[in-house]
């Protein structure tokens, strides 16, 4: 959705407008060791927790050498990482794909919430042998040393003898989005009114009841896409309601709506930073888009007093 004008309806201004914001998604091309194509069809096989250690050690080695956090070991990363593993040893290659799925469909239903993921996967017979392959690699040793993850998870598998020779190996780096309570996305939305007007060098705004009344009937009453028409009627029962209550400390009203995943991305109209923006009033609806993933609805009013 982006910032429409409409025209004066009534003698408030009305604006409104909107922006995205979602995970993103960098998976590495593939890396291949030494490849067994002929291992049985069994569900035989043994995760290799001290392996997983090991090559995490060597992971978070290499970032420390550039200067970089080590990155946070997640159990729930790791159970997913070794899922993957699993299904690359029964299959018997390596792969980003899987008839599971990929990294996002993966990641999903798994439940893990997350800004940004991504993903290396190797096959050798030893932990050195797969850390080389992977860091003289560019695509993934750019995943290793990312500057914007801050967890992982290292699932290696083996089969048993006699087809143990081979690790099967993923690592996933992710950063893990928050949950946010309603509440807490509000207050978002007013600091980054306030940002905008401290960089203006003018007032803050106050939160004013009537227009958080009116920003929580409208974001309820919205639909996802919000089309144009229903924009102008939203718009005009706003202006129309704050008339009747006499509410001559009103020049005009912005509207900002946006649909974002991570609330931390909310963005304001500049017009929010001017002076005469003194009152704001902001609701959000919690929702779930066609991947079933959680995103907010964020519906802001900016009164302008004379």
């Amino acid at each position: 959705m982006r910032f429409r004008r409409l025209g004066a309806l009534l003698p408030l201004i009305l604006l409104c407008g909107g922006f995205i914001a979602t995970g993103l998604l960098s998976p590495a091309q593939e890396c291949r060791g030494e490849v067994n194509a002929s291992l049985p069809n069994t569900t035989l096989y043994i995760p290799e927790s001290d392996l997983e250690l090991e090559l995490l050690a060597l992971t978070n080695q290499q970032r420390l050498e550039q200067g970089l956090p080590a990155l946070v070991p997640d159990a729930a990363l790791t159970q997913i990482a070794r899922k993957h593993s699993y299904g690359m040893a029964q299959q018997g290659f390596i792969s980003h794909d899987q008839p599971s799925g990929d990294l996002k469909t993966r990641m999903q239903r798994a439940g893990y919430l997350y800004n940004v993921v991504r993903e290396n996967v190797a096959c050798a017979r030893t932990i050195s042998v797969a850390q080389n392959l992977l860091i003289q690699s560019p695509p993934h040793k750019k995943n290793i040393l990312a500057k914007d993850v801050s967890r992982v998870g290292i699932g290696i598998v083996r089969y048993k003898p006699p087809y143990d020779r081979q690790l099967y190996i993923t690592e996933i780096f992710a950063i893990p989005r928050r949950e946010y309570p309603a509440s807490a996305v509000q207050n978002i939305a007013v600091n980054k009114v306030n940002e905008l007007k401290q960089k203006n060098g003018t007032v803050s705004v106050q939160p004013d009841p009537q227009l958080e009344n009116l920003a929580l009937r409208s974001v309820e009453s919205l639909k996802v896409p919000v089309e144009r028409q229903e924009l102008r009627r939203l718009l005009v029962e706003s202006a129309g309601n704050l008339q009747r209550d006499g509410r001559s400390d009103l020049s005009r009203l912005d509207v900002a709506v946006q649909l974002v995943h991570n609330p931390e991305s909310l963005s304001m109209p500049d017009q929010a930073g001017d002076k005469e923006a003194g009152l704001i009033g902001t609701a959000v609806r919690k929702i779930s888009n066609y991947k079933n993933q959680t995103a907010f609805l964020v519906l802001t009013l900016i009164g302008f007093t004379r």
